[in-house]
């Protein structure tokens, strides 16, 4: 079952495509599954208190159910602009069913208009820039 659009396309802007992981640690494989379709929305929260990952982002289906984690080695620059203030949003462009873990991959959007994407891809930038040059100096 497709969700409704929550946002105008305009309002979106690409981050990636990245890779669903954590699915099986959720115990609800059968559920996600079963209740998990091609286009749909997924909301994504920043879970601060995660053990495993300093930048976890953890997915959402529509009735508020956790469906897995973006993949950690690809998850810095969407938590970035969570902790920013804005809201991203993944919509699931590839289910592999049959896959052990149920293989989901997601496009994920953060809700900017251009300009201000634009300004915050920079900030991203600069971040990264200060992570590097920190890792180097230590």
């Amino acid at each position: 079952m497709k969700t409704p659009d929550l946002f105008s396309p305009f309002d979106r802007c690409f981050v990636g495509k990245l890779r669903v992981k954590g699915i099986y640690q959720t115990g609800k494989r059968r559920s996600i599954r079963d209740n998990t379709e091609v286009e749909d929305e997924l909301t994504l929260k920043r879970e601060y208190d995660n053990k495993y990952d300093d930048y976890a982002v953890a997915l959402y289906d529509r009735y508020g159910n956790k469906i897995g984690y973006l993949e950690k080695r690809e998850n810095e620059e969407t938590a970035f602009y969570l902790d920013s203030g804005y809201e991203c949003i993944a919509v699931v462009s590839d289910i592999d069913k049959k896959s052990a873990t149920v293989g989901i991959i997601v496009d994920v959007y953060c809700i900017s208009d251009t300009e201000n994407m634009k300004e915050l891809k920079a900030s991203f930038d600069e971040y990264l820039k200060n992570q590097i040059y920190a890792e180097e100096n230590k």
